[in-house]
């Protein structure tokens, strides 16, 4: 049961005991039915086999393979017709989408613990525990003997319930007393990707059976709970002094919740072909998953004293694909048998399937590997050299929370905490952290900022794209709401401190993906510059020069690359690897800037690069190790004693995204002026955009990104270069391309 701990007057009330039952109990009765229905279908299996797989069915797949029968006839042999093999037509490719009604099946007494240590006033009923939803995915469908064979299955599901209770209570108007129906409502919010996989049997041509066993792994498993008055008469008053009809809401994750819950699978489905040859068909199925009620591990929570079970109930079509007819004309196959019989004169060439192939071995060859430095230049037989250094480094707080296609609620990557933790949360602890996982934090920053500054204000602009969302100002403004909600809730920040707002989209590029998700956003804007403020956090580095190790190799495998393998290494420690298949990169690039530090040398040991190459004869080429000397400088001993980096991102949006003289790095560039340049320093501007620009434009564009901030900060010993697409973080994110798109300025004081 789902505990909705909300106060009423003085005391509080949840959804009580009636949802700690027993989910499941199987009566006598149902044991019968279930083993007559099991070996009903075990003797049906059988009986079909023998019927649909014997050797006289024109469309059975016969033992003797066309591959055997083209052997070396014997002279003066008597030869015989072998059956040809028709190539297997249960191999299946393709994709289903499926309606589910999903039965829960609760016993547990609280799902979100409650934060009132008090007895609760137990609630006598409940309804809607069943949801109506849908899952798709992709199958593929392979044979392993006559009519059995093996499904796997992958797809997404959705299966959320509304849990609702009633109860009434007593209450009072104007001093009248009458009884109030109160409603609690937990609305839950379920997904999941599934695999499965099923044995099925094919008992008649085009029906298929199957049974197995399906696997959840949960992406979404938010609740929002909350009290209501159902009498239109009765309204609560919040804390703000606001009247409402709903209050005591709360929006989490469910905790306890088992990351990867197992059901157990069965169904059926019929094809129909669309085509003469059968190799394209519809097929309807219906499928039944099922919870184990005393098993611990069929629970969708990981908690031994709770439970909470979903059989599901799917019904829909799916589309397959067979590489092979599945439909055979008679005639067509006497054809093909008389065309594999063997040879039967004593001059007949042997028949033979093997192909010509050269033996000649692969060969690599490693033309050179350079430093690349920080302005570009590439210097042969290069030193790598690692400083420790003390530094400091920005880490901007970006003003925009991105929200997913036709979606109101914040998505789960963005780090939002219960109210009760709110005094344990310290921007410190976010030291460790990087910039990405940094900025996840951000609503906790801001309504932790907004706590200590009690006239600041925030203005949220919610908004749609304007091509698959259609600039839906609705959408729109509940994003907002659902930010400002967060904020007042968690954070205890007053309403009317928060201003809602929507703006619409413009896109010149209807095709432009991108776009099209940067535009799915909250913007927060404050009339108190202190709430947006940069983190900046103290650490000990390493700076490594060159930042960039490139190697230039061929590789020519006259039989056909099959796979080819590039390694770094230091005393046998593994340090970089890259793998690839049939093609490869002429150009490999090793970005010691950027890497790891568990990643780069960590002794003063050479290191070595060797490039590994294996063609379709399974013949190895490996290429001689080269050797790349490595210089570690600790801090006592080196010249560097400080660095600052600062990241300047550009806010803008759209065809603007890669603007970096826009207003709002002004005043980042301000205080990098404020930090002052000692005599000695030296200044490193690089420019960095994301994926969505071709690595030939990025390189330009970078450059002139870094020239247009160094025009700004005018500052001497400047070395500007272009560091084209950043990879840093997930472009296929949009938080991820707008921190990918960036302009690092890195001021180094040299000691004397």
């Amino acid at each position: 049961m789902i505990t909705l701990t909300m106060p009423y007057f003085t005391h509080t009330m949840r959804l009580p005991n009636i949802l700690h039952f027993n989910t499941f109990a199987m009566s006598t009765r149902f044991r019968f039915w279930l083993r007559a229905v099991l070996f009903s279908a075990v003797h049906f299996a059988f009986a079909s086999y023998h019927a649909a797989f014997a050797q006289d069915r024109p469309n059975s797949v016969p033992t003797t393979t066309a591959k055997d029968s083209i052997k070396t006839a014997q002279p003066g042999a008597q030869t015989t017709p072998t059956p040809t093999e028709i190539p297997n037509p249960y191999i299946r490719y393709g994709i289903y989408g499926h309606g589910s009604y999903n039965q829960h099946q609760p016993g547990f007494k609280d799902l979100v613990p409650s934060p009132f240590g008090v007895n609760y006033t137990p609630v006598t009923t409940i309804t809607g525990a069943n949801g109506l939803l849908f899952s798709a995915g992709g199958l593929f469908e392979l044979p392993i003997a006559g009519p059995f064979g093996v499904s796997l299955r992958a797809g997404y599901s959705r299966f959320g319930a509304t849990f609702k209770a009633q109860e009434t209570v007593p209450a009072s108007i104007d001093n009248m007393p009458f009884n109030l129906l109160v409603g609690y409502s937990a609305e839950t919010q379920l997904a999941s990707l599934d695999g499965q996989l099923l044995l099925w049997l094919r008992p008649l041509r085009y029906l298929s059976l199957y049974v197995g066993g399906t696997a959840g792994y949960i992406i979404q498993r938010r609740l929002r709970q909350y009290e209501q008055s159902l009498d239109p008469r009765y309204t609560f008053k919040l804390p703000n002094g606001d009247p409402s009809d709903i209050r005591d809401e709360s929006n989490v994750d469910i905790p306890t919740f088992r990351p990867v819950p197992l059901w157990l699978t069965g169904g059926i489905s019929y094809e129909i072909p669309l085509n003469p040859t059968g190799t394209i068909m519809l097929a309807p199925e219906v499928f039944y998953s099922l919870q184990l009620p005393t098993v611990a591990l069929f629970s969708l929570l990981n908690d031994p004293n709770r439970t909470w079970r979903m059989n599901s109930l799917r019904a829909g079509i799916s589309l397959r694909i067979s590489p092979n007819p599945t439909i055979y004309d008679e005639a067509e196959v006497k054809r093909l048998q008389e065309q594999e019989q063997p040879p039967t004169k004593k001059d007949d060439p042997v028949a033979t399937n093997d192909r010509p192939r050269t033996n000649q071995p692969p060969t690599i060859k490693l033309s050179s590997v350079v430093g690349v430095n920080a302005d570009g230049t590439e210097t042969p037989n290069p030193t790598i050299r690692i400083e420790e250094i003390s530094a400091a480094k920005s880490r901007p707080i970006l003003s925009t929370v991105f929200f997913d296609e036709n979606f109101g609620s914040i998505p789960q990557r963005y780090r939002l905490i219960p109210a009760a933790e709110r005094p344990r949360f310290k921007v410190e602890s976010l030291a460790q952290l990087g910039d990405l996982d940094t900025y996840y934090h951000l609503l906790n920053i801001i309504g932790q900022r907004m706590a200590t500054k009690p006239k600041a204000r925030l203005t949220l602009t919610g908004m749609a794209d304007a091509i698959m969302e259609k600039n839906n100002k609705t959408l729109a403004l509940s994003r907002a709401e659902e930010v400002k909600k967060y904020l007042v809730t968690t954070w205890g920040i007053t309403a009317s401190r928060i201003s809602v707002l929507s703006r619409t989209t413009f896109q010149s590029n209807r095709d432009d993906t991108h776009e099209m998700e940067e535009n799915r956003r909250v913007d927060i804007t404050t009339d108190t510059p202190e709430i947006m403020d940069e983190l900046r956090f103290d650490y000990r580095g390493k700076v490594v020069t060159p930042p960039v190790i490139k190697a230039r190799f061929e590789i020519d495998a006259p039989a056909g690359l099959q796979a080819w393998k590039l390694d770094v290494t230091q005393d046998e420690t593994p340090l970089k690897s890259v793998r690839g298949g049939e093609t490869y990169p002429k150009t490999f690039e090793w970005n010691l800037a950027n890497a790891p530090l568990d990643s780069l040398p960590q002794s003063a040991q050479e290191i070595a690069l060797r490039i590994e190459a294996t063609d379709r004869n399974s013949k190895t080429a490996r290429s001689p190790f080269t050797a790349i000397p490595v210089e570690m400088l600790g801090a006592a001993k080196s010249k560097t004693t400080r660095s600052e980096i600062y990241h300047i991102y550009s806010t803008m949006q759209g065809v603007s995204a890669y603007s970096s003289g826009d207003a709002s790095v002004q005043r980042q560039i301000i205080t990098i002026m404020r930090k002052g340049v000692k005599p000695g320093s030296k200044v490193a501007i690089t420019g960095y955009v994301d994926a969505r620009l071709s690595t030939d434009n990025a390189k330009a564009l970078t450059e002139q990104q870094a020239q247009n901030v160094a025009n700004q900060c005018n500052l001497p010993d400047m070395i500007i270069a272009g560091g084209g697409v950043g990879s840093f973080y997930n472009n296929t994110l949009p938080e991820g391309r707008l921190y990918n798109r960036f302009v690092q300025v890195e001021i180094k004081t040299v000691a004397k």
